[in-house]
């Protein structure tokens, strides 16, 4: 299982776990501001702020575990086997929210 937490004062601080028991090649990754992504279903993405974080880079593609964009907005791909339910709703993939 993983966890995140989030510290606000005059300042806000971001950290996660990553709770697994090898790891995946995982590396500090740096996506500059307007790197085209290329997504399979939902087209092309040119325009967005930088991005950095922790990430499997793959084919020149950073496949993010979490992240934090130029303008402050953080996300933490967790996991949480077995305690997931999905009740008909819609997923909102994390990529949206970057």
């Amino acid at each position: 299982m993983c966890t995140a937490a989030t510290y606000k004062t005059k300042d806000f601080y971001f950290g996660r776990t990553l709770d697994y028991e090898f790891s995946y090649g995982d590396q500090i990754v740096i996506t500059p501001r307007n790197y085209a992504f290329n997504f399979r279903h939902v087209g092309d993405m040119k325009n967005h702020y930088a991005i950095i974080g922790m990430a499997h880079v793959a084919e020149d593609y950073p496949l993010y575990y979490d992240a934090m964009n130029e303008k402050g907005v953080a996300m933490a791909g967790l996991n949480f086997v077995g305690n997931a339910v999905n009740y008909g709703r819609i997923y909102v993939r994390w990529f949206a929210y970057l």
